[in-house]
């Protein structure tokens, strides 16, 4: 029987991104109510709608009802709009795939993404899903079918991560959030000293003042005299991993599929194939979903 040296290591990219014009697919983009026709999600693209990971931001079209603000991505608390005023208002995303919030056209009032409709993006995919509300016009839905016009649906591209105004690789959305301020965590700091670093745990979404949760190995168990091996890991909803492989630690390729979202729960298991090779290397990747 061949010994099987299989080390893991689990690491963090860190992904910088920039603000786009609009997140929305050149193809799918075109939500439908009832009662306003079709609704052009790109706007005129530069101030199309952008799906971000906190917020939603910038402009749907109706021929019949005009421009639709979807809010200006710049929340009074720097994570996401309270929609108690005409200067903070705007769709959020908790980071699950649900949106709710409101949604503005001069011309028809507010539009409510709400629990009741239940608007969603996919993170797997991009695609929208559900219904939003307005008392004005009626629902407004994010995907479904037009008779004679065929199955329709919106999606995004990617998913924004938002700003990241000091420059350390951590959106200012997800330091409010855990500090309240942009100064507590840096690019190198490690605040709970569990030898993660912030800018990991922020790409984990892991809680950076509790040394017990990071991304880490669970188990590493073979299945029985094969050269499979079920490899499970601490995981997060918001997040999507990979696995990659190598047989010298320093060139590295996707294992199986590329990206895959986590199990429900804590943890995720997936089955790796050291494919008969007497040592095999492998490496756990969080990454935000839909990332550009």
């Amino acid at each position: 029987m061949k010994t099987r040296d299989v080390f893991l290591i689990f690491f963090l990219l860190v992904s910088l991104t920039a603000w786009a014009d609009t997140t929305i697919n050149d193809t799918n983009k075109d939500a439908y109510g009832a009662n306003i026709g079709w609704i052009n999600c790109q706007g005129d693209v530069t101030n199309g709608a952008v799906i971000g990971e906190y917020v939603c931001s910038g402009y749907l079209y109706a021929a019949n009802a005009g421009w639709i603000h979807l809010g200006d991505g710049s929340p009074a608390d720097g994570i996401q709009y309270a929609n108690d005023s005409d200067t903070d208002y705007g769709v959020n995303h908790d980071g699950f795939g649900n949106l709710d919030g409101l949604a503005y056209g001069a011309n028809i009032g507010w539009i409510a993404f709400e629990s009741q409709g239940d608007p969603k993006v996919n993170l797997s995919d991009g695609k929208l899903s559900g219904y939003a509300w307005s008392a004005n016009c009626g629902w407004i839905s994010l995907a479904g079918t037009i008779d004679a016009g065929g199955d329709f649906y919106v999606q995004t591209d990617f998913i924004e991560s938002g700003a990241d105004t000091d420059g350390d690789g951590i959106t200012d959305a997800w330091e409010y959030g855990w500090a309240g301020n942009l100064d507590d965590f840096t690019a190198t700091s490690d605040t709970d000293g569990d030898s993660k670093t912030d800018v990991e745990e922020h790409l984990a979404d892991t809680n950076p003042y509790d040394v017990y949760d990071n991304l880490k190995l669970i188990s590493f168990i073979r299945l029985g005299l094969t050269d499979l091996f079920d490899l499970t890991f601490t995981s997060n909803e918001t997040r999507v991993y990979a696995v990659e492989a190598s047989t010298d630690l320093l060139n590295w390729v996707d294992h199986g599929d590329s990206i895959f979202p986590p199990d429900p729960g804590l943890q995720t298991m997936k089955t790796v194939d050291t494919l008969g090779l007497p040592q095999r290397f492998f490496r756990v990747q969080a990454m935000k979903p839909l990332s550009p």
